[in-house]
């Protein structure tokens, strides 16, 4: 072998194992983040597709993690009703989640993946944000790591924490009268008398507190399709907008 070719060699074998190490092995950020209990350090979405615009408005993350370790996740019975739980993830749980999602190749992977021979489906995303960096990996359908799947199940699941019922003490209410709806065919609620306004009073949408709230938030966790609040001799269907969480901001207050 020549004098001359042995360097180039070298530098093609170095400049091969270079490319093999960026290949193989995914980006690990520093594991810090934005402690303040205001920012959003990870959240997963599966939202919207074709679906009637209440049911967006309705929308809640399924997933939403802050930077006190705060955490909100949401779980759906068969039957389409919503729980929506809160815990909380101690600053060690907290980077050990973070680290699993790290280790796993996430920053490494595209921002989207999808099979698009059908249509009108939600993209299920899944975005964290650190000090260093942010990143965002879609799945329209199918495609994605199916890392990226046990990872969306993990944070959609509470990532290991405790959870109690949350309870929002502010939401925007919308009211939408139902016609043609055969009232017999629907799991009927009573809108409480004590709510301080009437449901067609808020067609428009209004903020409300205390029983009014607590009521238009059982209502539509109950499930969209089959459920009603009568008030008077009319039936309406729900959304609740709750600041800082829904996917869909209320408007400002």
């Amino acid at each position: 072998m020549s004098l001359r070719l042995r360097p180039r060699l070298a530098l093609l074998a170095l400049g091969l194992a270079t490319l093999a190490c960026s290949t193989v092995l995914p980006p690990r950020p520093e594991i810090t983040w934005d402690s303040d209990p205001a920012a959003v350090v990870l959240q997963a979405t599966n939202c919207c597709g074709f679906v009637p615009y209440e049911v967006a408005l309705n929308y809640i993350p399924d997933a939403t993690l802050w930077g006190d370790g705060r955490l909100v996740w949401v779980a759906y019975d068969p039957d389409g009703q919503r729980r929506v739980l809160e815990g909380r993830l101690a600053p060690d749980e907290q980077r050990a989640f973070l680290d699993r999602i790290a280790a796993a190749g996430f920053f490494g992977w595209n921002s989207n993946y999808g099979d698009y021979s059908v249509t009108d489906l939600a993209s299920r995303c899944l975005a964290v944000r650190l000090t260093a960096t942010r990143h965002q990996v879609c799945e329209y359908y199918r495609g994605a790591p199916a890392a990226f799947h046990a990872l969306y199940t993990a944070a959609a699941q509470g990532a290991g924490a405790a959870g109690a019922d949350f309870i929002p003490e502010r939401g925007y209410v919308t009211a939408y009268p139902l016609t043609g709806v055969d009232p017999a065919a629907l799991t009927v609620r009573l809108w409480p008398s004590d709510a301080g306004f009437t449901l067609a009073e808020a067609q428009g949408g209004r903020w409300a507190e205390g029983a009014a709230l607590r009521a238009a938030w059982e209502a539509v966790n109950a499930g969209h399709w089959s459920h009603a609040l009568q008030d008077g001799e009319t039936y309406y269907r729900l959304t609740v907008q709750v600041p800082g969480l829904s996917q869909s901001a209320p408007p400002e207050k």
